[in-house]
């Protein structure tokens, strides 16, 4: 809100707001409602993220008590005048995710133009989005703010939300990006004044501001100089394929190749319709080729994914399950894969093979042919079968010779092929952020694209043509095989390069070549880049949050030289920006996701890290080794609606208190305790609550909105207890009640974790007993004894009991049968992979006739619900119920899969935490 009003001014304001407060705030003060808009919209200004409410209460005394008041009735009338002012003057109408979540406190903090603790983050997006401005941007505030939209992804959550509101977003930037003698038309000059005296406070943001302003500046220079073929390329660059693109890619694997997809970051999507940002985030993405859908999120930064089937070319290789119509239809069209039915990779460094969409080969070089299964390859000898681990394709060898001759050259085209020897592009300089070593780059925007023209024949001149614009000719070096030269101020997008070699008197080339260079706004996938990568740290999801790293839900490696030492640091931040705790240790690369768990569970659960974990509202993991490269994952708490905080008492009990930053007062808080852990007792929301002495799970629901936290328990007075197992009850055998433990588990498995390392140990109890409870349930009373004495017995399956477990599977021959290949192969299952695929074979016999469509769904499914059913709970709904119903009608089938799952356990002398895995 622009309301022009001096310090002294507002504080006359805020004193009037108090005093019709203290008056009681009859009818005559309602009227005057809008003292209490600009007061509401100047907290916002300060807010930081924290709860609004209480730090209106604090800068408005009288606001939420007296016999007149009702919390809910106060928030909605500040909603209310809000909407009036939008009415009457023009205000902003709140939008995305934001507004959606929050629908009371996104009028005020819009309305605050750009909080406080958000302003350098908006020095820095303005920064980093310099080389990529426009003079229709800066011209465009709509145009400029979508831009700018789909930069966020990496930015806190809080300043995503808020920049949803794209237009709110480019009216504010045009503003900034001004010239520091200039008025703008966006903003009133004394808020735009105000907003640059706050960000200049700061060394990085002045820094940050003054070089996006000379960018803009140099910007609206050009844009008096004359445009040479600016609608023609254009027109061209538009039927270029888009950046965003997915990739394909071969990883050598022990047995043959696999097929892996690189995922775009779609989220620039976001400046074609800005609907996109919201339902990346809301929507699982349905990829083809992979049975399960990705993870909420999966797409709003690049990301690597195993297919097992090769994707249709006919099928759009990625939706949004239940996305609209106008966004599938986008991501359909945006991106797009070759069309086959051959693909060319060429083989690189370490076991990997990135695809040539020009589809050509050059002497002396090896590739991989892939094509649609049963297609004949070219009858040439040095093209011979090749193992691929991907469903429905035929793969194929191929080692050029150093001459390839006429006749081999015509068996290649057979295959769509082509031959390239006597002119190669390629780009050289800085390492690009992707080069598939053939005809297609990518480079970021901002640096030039160096490019050298090497050529075997003696040539005079090279003509240069982009997007079929005019020609530029320059001259050949003389007595050079080689000629380098820079594009610049390339625009987002993909552009053809194309070169015509000449010689002197000749009207015609003699040879020519193209380069696809695709100009990226965003971030290098740096796993992509083929040379000069060094360090390279990676993540599952690629943006975990804080509590996923901690807990163990996500994935870290780190790749680099092989026995390489590297420093690697972890640091915990408050909210302020401020360090917690730091750690420091060598590893020896490369760094497995094991060793990671490892570290955090031995060096970082416990002492300081704890109290600094509950307090903590970031990490940032560094690897560092001089001379090699520097790699560093920022993970995020994230702003939520709802949050849990812990605080440890003296006595070395917990307390745990709720954050609730939604705008109603319903919301609901159940204690959940580990000796009955689907049993929830109702607590009151505004007060702490302390945890049990076996400790337990704490959920609030508001609305939609939902956080639940596992509480450590009091390991001295638990101690004391005789027995501290927990007991789940169930019902009768029916597909309600299982869906009733699927559901609890899932519970009880999406909590976050404290930095208690007690509070992870119960969490596993609880888990292993709605397990063995719903195994039990659905596979009959023979069973359940087993399951029970198991239980006393140890945590572990004893390997005694592998014979009883093996005689109780079944009694009829087929069955049996199932019984005795399990027990054959136990001890050969010793991976997650094999012991799917291994089950799958065990089982096809029965699994077709118990109503599965096959039977590798139906090993997937069972293994999931004999070891970690919660994860069934995000699979679709009838799908999901309709392979229950014929598990029930078959018990053998949970028998089966429970023996399996225990028995690899048995065998493996440290049991994975998570075995089995829903990752395809």
């Amino acid at each position: 809100m622009e309301h022009d009003l001096n310090r002294d001014d507002l504080a006359l304001l805020s004193g009037a707001v108090g005093g019709a407060l203290a008056e009681g705030f009859d009818i005559r003060h309602r009227t005057q409602w809008l003292p209490f808009v600009v007061h509401a919209a100047e907290i916002g200004y300060l807010y930081t993220g924290d709860e609004y409410w209480p730090l209106f209460s604090q800068k408005t005394p009288g606001w939420d008590f007296g016999p007149q008041w009702k919390i809910n009735s106060n928030r909605s009338l500040i909603k209310r005048w809000f909407k009036q002012f939008a009415a009457e003057y023009g205000g902003i109408q709140p939008e995305g995710a934001f507004a959606e979540n929050f629908n009371i406190i996104a009028w005020p903090i819009t309305h605050a133009v750009m909080p406080v603790d958000l302003q350098r983050q908006m020095a820095q997006l303005l920064f980093e989005a310099r080389a990529v401005l426009t003079s229709e941007m800066l011209d465009d505030p709509n145009k400029l703010g979508a831009c700018l939209a789909a930069r966020t992804g990496r930015y806190s959550e809080r300043f995503q939300k808020l920049c949803c509101n794209q237009s709110l977003l480019g009216h504010i930037a045009a503003a900034l990006l001004s010239g520091d003698d200039e008025g703008s038309p966006y903003l009133v000059q004394s808020t735009l004044v105000r907003l640059v005296a706050d960000l200049t406070q700061e060394n990085d943001s002045r820094n940050w501001l003054a070089q996006a302003k000379r960018s803009a500046h140099s910007v609206r220079s050009r844009g008096f100089l004359p445009r040479v073929s600016a609608q023609r390329a254009a027109q061209h660059t538009h039927s270029l394929s888009s950046v965003t693109n997915p990739k394909l890619l071969l990883r050598q694997e022990k047995t043959g190749w696999h097929l892996h997809l690189e995922l775009p970051d779609l989220s620039v999507l976001q400046t074609e319709n800005k609907q996109v940002g919201e339902e990346l985030q809301k929507r699982r993405p349905k990829i083809e080729g992979r049975r399960q859908p990705l993870p909420r999120g999966a797409l709003l930064y690049p990301g690597r994914e195993a297919l097992p089937t090769w994707p249709r070319p006919e099928v759009p290789i990625i939706q949004l399950e239940q996305g609209s119509t106008e966004v599938n239809e986008l991501i359909a069209r945006r991106c797009a894969l070759s069309k086959g039915p051959w693909w060319v990779f060429r083989k690189q460094a370490g076991g990997l093979a990135t695809e040539v969409k020009g589809r050509f080969v050059r002497p002396g070089r090896e590739y991989v042919l892939v094509g649609s299964a049963g297609s004949k390859p070219p009858a040439l000898s040095w093209v011979t079968e090749a193992s691929i681990l991907t469903d429905g394709v035929d793969a194929f060898e191929v080692t050029a010779p150093p001459v390839i001759s006429d006749v081999e050259t015509i068996q290649l085209a057979t295959a769509g092929l082509s031959v390239v020897s006597n002119v190669s592009i390629q780009p050289v300089g800085l390492t690009p952020a992707y080069w598939d070593g053939e005809g297609s780059v990518e480079c970021l925007a901002g640096e030039p694209v160096m490019l050298e023209v090497r050529s075997a024949q003696a040539t005079e001149k090279c003509s240069v043509r982009v997007n079929g614009g005019l020609p530029f000719l320059l001259e050949w070096p003389m007595g050079s095989k080689q000629l380098t030269f820079a594009l610049e101020d390339l625009a987002v997008g993909t552009h053809e390069v194309h070169v015509a070699l000449l010689t002197a008197g000749a009207g015609t080339p003699f040879t020519n070549g193209s380069l696809s260079v695709t100009i990226r706004d965003l971030h290098p996938n740096l796993e992509a880049a083929t040379e000069g990568a060094g360090i390279r740290l990676l993540a599952t999801p690629a943006r975990p949050k804080l509590a996923e790293i901690w807990d163990g839900r996500a994935s870290l490696s780190i790749n680099g030289p092989t026995a390489m030492k590297a420093e690697l640091t972890i640091v915990l931040r408050d909210d302020n920006d401020n360090e917690l705790a730091q750690h420091q240790t060598r590893i020896s690369l490369p760094f497995s996701d094991g060793a990671w768990k490892n570290l955090v569970a031995q060096e970082l659960r416990k002492g300081k890290w704890v109290n600094a974990y509950n307090a903590a509202e970031s990490c940032e993991v560094s690897v560092s080794r001089s001379a090699v490269g520097f790699a560093s994952l920022a993970c995020e708490r994230g702003f939520h609606p709802l949050r849990w905080v812990l605080s440890k008492q003296r006595n070395g009990g917990y307390e745990a208190r709720l954050i609730d930053r939604t705008d109603v007062a319903n919301t609901e808080v159940f204690l959940f305790p580990v000796e009955d852990p689907l049993s929830g007792k109702q607590q009151d929301a505004g007060e702490r609550i302390a945890a049990p002495v076996n400790g337990g799970m704490l959920r609030a629901t508001s609305g939609d909105v939902t956080a639940a936290i596992i509480l450590p328990p009091d390991p001295n007075r638990m101690r004391q207890r005789q027995s501290n197992r927990p007991i789940v009850r169930y019902g009768e055998n029916s597909l309600a009640e299982v869906q009733r433990l699927i559901f609890g588990h899932h519970h009880w498995c999406d909590a976050d974790l404290s930095a208690d390392p007690f509070s992870h140990r119960q969490q596993q109890l609880v888990l292993d007993a709605i397990t063995t409870a719903l195994v039990s349930l659905i596979a009959g009373t023979r069973w359940a004894h087993l399951e029970q004495k198991r239980v006393r017995l140890t945590s572990r399956t004893p390997m005694g009991m592998l014979d009883e477990m093996q005689k109780l599977v079944g009694e009829a021959a087929a069955q049996r049968a199932v019984a005795r290949y399990i027990a054959r192969h136990l001890w050969q299952w010793d991976s997650p992979l094999a012991l799917r695929e291994g089950f799958r074979d065990a089982i096809d016999a029965i699994s077709v006739d118990s109503g599965f469509s096959d039977s590798r769904t139906a090993a997937r499914f069972l293994l999931l619900l004999a070891s970690t059913p919660g994860s069934l709970a995000v699979w679709g709904e009838a799908e999901r119920d309709m392979m229950l119903r014929c598990v029930m009608r078959s018990p053998v089938l949970i028998r089966a899969a429970r023996f399996a799952v225990l028995g690899t356990e048995a065998f493996r002398e440290e049991p994975e935490l998570s075995a089995i895995r829903d990752d395809q």
